[in-house]
C-alpha cells in the first residue's frame, strides 16, 4: 500500500503551509548529512561529519515528536535518541572512541556540547551520560527502514596527538565535528525555511582578492621618504616569504612600521600560495577593529565591502540570544539568530570572538570553527593576547596549526616569549627583513620616568605643552583629569563614547594637530592600539612595558623631530580608587626593567627582559588561571570531557558585559526606529554598532533602574532618546552613576 502523509516523518513543519509542503525527515537528514561532508572537508573529518549528520535527528522518528509537529502541546527532547545509537552501533576499536566524540555532537546540536557526566547523573544535569541512559526515550526505531544501516560506516581520521597533552587534541577534533553538525543543520533548515541558500556565499576568490591587494600596495613602490623604504621594505618580505609551507609565524616591527598592510600582504599572498581559504585577522581591542577593517576595504577597492566582515562583541547578539523552542523548528526565529558562520574571505574580528569560539560550547559560537580550518589567522598586538589562558589558547592554536592545515602570525612591536607554549623543537618563521635595524630606525622618543606625580603636578606640566597626549588606567581617573584641566582645545577618549563619536573626536584632534593649535588629550588604553595619530609629547600612568611602547607609538610618530620625550608616572590621586590587580603586577615588572635598561627601555632586549621576568614571575598555573585544560584533557585515553563547564569558565571578560546603544545623531535614531519594526535585524544591528557601548552588567542596572534604558525584543538596549542630554557628554560620553565596579574597566 502506499504510505499516506499519516505515516510520513517529517523534520521540519513551516507556518502556513500545509502537510505536504512540510521537510521530510530523511530528506533532512541526509542533505545535512552531505552538506556537513562538504563543510567537514577541509578539516579533514568528513566522514565523521557525515554520520552525525545522518544521525543527528533520528530522535524526530519517534510518533511523540511526530505528534508533535501535527500540533500537539508537549515537549520532545528529539537529540538524545541519535547520541544513544552511534554508540550502540559502533561497540569495537578503534571505531568506538569516534562513536563518542559523535555522540556529545549529537546531544548537543541544539542545547550545546554537554559534560560528560557520571553515571547515576539525573536527566536534569543533562550531561551526555545522563541523556543517553534516559529510561523515558520515546521509541525511534523506526528510523532504520528509511537510513540504510551499511551507509553509517566510516574511516577512523588520522590526527597528531599533541605530545603533553593528548586528550585535548581529541576534544577539539570532537569540537570541530559539532562545529560542522550544527552549521550543516543550519543551513540545511535555513534552505528549506526560506526556500534556498539565502544571501550566502558569492565571494571573490582569494586569487583575485590577492591581486587586486598586491595592485594597492604598488602605488607605495618607489618610496620618498626614508620611511616609507623601510615600510616597503618590510611589506616586500613579507610577499616573499608568503611560499613557507604553513605554520607558526612572527612579524616583529615597530609601531609605524606597516604591520597592518604588511601582514595582510603576507596572508593574501600565503593563503593563494598554500590553498589556504581565509585570513582571520584578530585584534585586541573593537576600537580599532573598524580602522583595520577600512584599511582592508580601501586596499581591496571594488571588493573591499562584500569580502570583509567584521564581528566583534559591541552587539554580541550570540551572547545574548535567549534559548527558544527550536525543537520542531517552525520557528523562523532561529534564522534570525543565524549570525555569522565566518563563511567569507577575510574576517576581521577580537581576541575574545575568536578564543572563546574555539572554546564554546554554544551552537551559535561553535558553528564557525571549522571555517577555521585552513585559513591565516594574524594576531594583532599578539602581546595583549589573554594571559590567564595562555596555555590552552596556544593549545588551541597549535591544534589548528598542526591538524587543520592552519597559518598563524604573531604581530607586534614587542613579541611575548609565546615560544615557551610550544615545543622545543618548534620554529616560529620571523617574517620582518631585520627586526633590530628596524627598531633602531624607529626609535624615536626618550623615555623618562618621573616616578610618583599627584594630579595637580601632572595638571601643571600638561598645560605647560601646548600639544600632548596622556594615557591613564582608567575610565574614572581620565575623566577627573580632563574635568580638571583648564583651557581650549582639550578633549576626551574613552570606550564610555561610542565609536561613532570617538572618530568624530579624533578627527577633531588630527585637525587641531595638524594645523598647530592647542590639543590636550586625556585617554584610557582605547588610545593606544593601532590609531595612527601624531604628539610632540606623551604622558603615560606607570603600566606594562608593551603598554608604554605602545603609547610612545603616538608620539613622534611620523619622525618629525629627531626624537621627542615619553614621560612616564605613577599616579598618586584620589580618583583610582583601586588600581587593577593586572596593571599592579605588569607595572611594577616594567618600573624594574626602567631601572635596568635606563638608557633604552624600548630596546628588544628590554623587552625579552621584561617578558621573561614577568613570566618567570607567573606561577605556571597563572596561564590557565581557570583551569580550562582539566576539563578537556583528563589523561591518557580518557575521553570524559567537560565542553560545558569549560565554555563557562572560558570568558576572557570576566564579568558579563552589555551592549548599549546611543541615539548619538540622526543616523542612530533612524536605524533605531528601524529596529522596532525590523523582522530580521542582522543588517541594522552590524550598522549599530558603531553607536554601541560595552558596560558591565551592575552598571547597566544602575541606569536601568533610572528608567532611562528602553528594551526591544528583549535584547537591544537603547539609551532613551530624552535621557541624552542628562546622561550622554559630547564631551566624554556616557555619565554612569556611582557604581563600586565601574573601577575595574580599563581593558576596553
Amino acid at each position: 500500500p502506499a504510505m499516506t502523509l499519516e505515516d510520513q516523518f517529517y523534520a521540519h513543519s513551516r507556518e502556513g503551509t500545509s502537510q505536504e509542503h512540510w521537510q521530510k525527515l530523511k530528506d533532512h537528514l541526509e542533505a545535512t548529512g552531505d552538506l556537513a561532508f562538504e563543510l567537514g572537508r577541509h578539516a579533514g573529518i568528513s566522514e565523521l561529519a557525515r554520520i552525525a549528520g545522518l544521525l543527528h535527528d533520528i530522535g524526530k522518528y519517534s510518533p511523540a515528536f511526530q505528534a508533535r509537529l501535527r500540533g500537539a502541546k508537549r515537549s520532545v527532547d528529539h537529540a538524545s535518541a541519535g547520541a544513544r545509537e552511534i554508540v550502540r552501533l559502533f561497540p569495537n576499536q578503534p571505531h568506538n572512541v569516534f562513536a563518542e566524540l559523535i555522540s556529545y555532537c549529537i546531544a548537543g546540536h541544539h542545547t550545546g556540547l554537554p559534560d560528560y557526566g557520571s553515571p547515576g547523573d539525573l536527566a536534569s544535569d543533562a550531561t551526555l551520560i545522563a541523556r543517553r541512559d534516559k529510561k523515558a526515550l520515546e521509541d525511534y526505531g523506526a528510523y532504520a527502514r528509511e537510513i540504510d544501516p551499511s551507509a553509517l560506516q566510516f574511516r577512523p581520521p588520522k590526527i597528531r596527538l599533541n605530545r603533553e597533552h593528548p586528550g585535548f587534541s581529541v576534544s577539539f577534533l570532537t569540537r570541530m565535528v559539532f562545529s560542522t553538525l550544527v552549521d550543516a543543520d543550519w543551513l540545511e533548515t535555513e534552505t528549506y525555511m526560506q526556500g534556498e541558500r539565502g544571501l550566502r556565499g558569492g565571494y571573490q576568490d582569494l586569487s583575485t582578492l590577492r591581486d587586486q591587494f598586491n595592485r594597492y600596495v604598488r602605488r607605495f613602490g618607489n618610496p620618498r621618504s626614508e620611511i616609507n623604504r623601510r615600510r616597503s621594505e618590510t611589506l616586500k618580505a613579507c610577499q616573499e616569504k608568503a611560499v613557507h609551507p604553513p605554520g607558526f609565524f612572527t612579524l616583529t616591527v615597530p609601531t609605524g612600521g606597516g604591520k597592518t598592510l604588511a601582514s595582510m600582504a603576507f596572508a593574501l599572498n600565503h593563503a593563494v600560495e598554500q590553498g589556504l581559504r581565509r585570513i582571520i585577522y584578530v585584534m585586541p581591542f573593537t576600537s580599532i577593529i573598524e580602522q583595520n577593517a577600512g584599511v582592508f576595504r580601501r586596499a581591496l577597492g571594488p571588493f573591499g565591502s562584500q569580502n570583509v566582515l567584521e564581528h566583534h562583541s559591541n552587539l554580541d547578539w550570540e551572547a545574548q540570544s535567549q534559548p527558544y523552542d527550536d525543537e520542531t523548528g517552525t520557528v523562523i526565529e532561529k534564522l534570525k539568530l543565524a549570525a555569522e558562520n565566518w563563511d567569507i574571505p577575510i574576517v576581521v574580528t577580537t581576541n575574545v570572538q575568536f578564543f572563546e569560539s574555539l572554546f564554546a560550547s554554544q551552537k551559535s559560537r561553535a558553528r564557525k570553527l571549522h571555517n577555521v580550518a585552513k585559513s591565516v589567522i594574524i594576531f594583532d598586538e599578539a602581546q595583549l593576547l589573554p594571559r590567564e589562558y595562555l596555555k590552552p589558547s596556544m593549545l588551541a592554536l597549535s591544534e589548528l596549526v598542526d591538524n587543520y592545515g592552519a597559518s598563524v602570525v604573531f604581530c607586534t612591536a614587542t613579541q611575548p616569549a609565546l615560544n615557551r607554549f610550544f615545543p622545543e623543537s618548534l620554529q616560529f618563521i620571523e617574517l620582518a627583513p631585520d627586526p633590530q635595524g628596524l627598531y633602531e630606525f624607529y626609535r624615536r622618543v626618550a623615555i623618562n620616568d618621573l616616578g610618583q606625580l599627584e594630579d595637580q603636578d601632572l595638571l601643571e606640566r600638561l598645560v605647560a605643552h601646548e600639544q600632548v597626549l596622556c594615557i591613564v588606567n582608567t575610565r574614572r581617573h581620565a575623566r577627573g583629569l580632563f574635568e580638571a584641566l583648564d583651557g581650549n582645545g582639550r578633549f576626551h577618549l574613552s570606550t564610555l563614547m561610542c565609536p561613532v563619536h570617538r572618530r568624530k573626536t579624533l578627527s577633531l584632534i588630527r585637525r587641531r594637530l595638524e594645523s598647530d593649535q592647542s590639543c590636550r588629550v586625556i585617554s584610557t588604553q582605547v588610545m593606544e592600539a593601532g590609531i595612527d595619530i601624531d604628539f610632540p609629547f606623551g604622558y603615560r600612568a606607570m603600566a606594562g612595558l608593551d603598554s608604554i611602547i605602545q603609547a610612545a607609538g603616538r608620539v613622534n610618530r611620523e619622525r618629525k623631530k629627531p626624537s621627542a620625550q615619553m614621560f612616564v608616572f605613577n599616579p598618586r590621586t584620589a580618583l583610582i580608587r583601586r588600581t587593577p590587580i593586572y596593571i599592579k603586577q605588569t607595572a611594577s615588572v616594567a618600573q624594574t626593567i626602567l631601572r635596568e635598561f635606563d638608557d633604552d627601555p624600548t630596546s628588544l632586549d628590554a623587552i625579552g627582559a621584561y617578558y621573561d621576568l614577568l613570566y618567570t614571575l607567573q606561577d605556571e598555573r597563572s596561564f590557565d588561571s581557570r583551569g580550562i585544560l582539566a576539563y578537556l584533557d583528563k589523561g591518557p585515553a580518557r575521553i570524559d570531557f567537560d565542553f560545558r563547564t569549560a565554555a563557562e569558565n572560558f570568558r576572557l571578560i570576566d564579568e558579563r558585559t552589555v551592549g548599549v546603544i546611543i541615539p548619538y545623531d540622526a543616523l542612530a535614531c533612524d536605524l533605531i526606529k528601524a529596529l522596532t519594526r525590523a523582522e530580521y535585524p542582522g543588517q541594522l544591528v552590524r550598522q549599530l554598532q558603531a553607536y554601541a557601548i560595552n558596560i558591565y552588567e551592575s552598571e547597566f542596572h544602575a541606569l536601568q533602574s533610572r528608567g532611562v534604558i528602553h528594551t526591544m525584543a528583549d535584547r537591544y538596549h537603547v539609551l532613551l532618546h530624552e535621557h541624552m542630554q542628562e546622561y550622554y557628554s559630547d564631551e566624554t560620553g556616557l555619565a554612569l552613576p556611582e557604581s563600586r565596579d565601574a573601577e575595574a574597566i580599563f581593558f576596553d
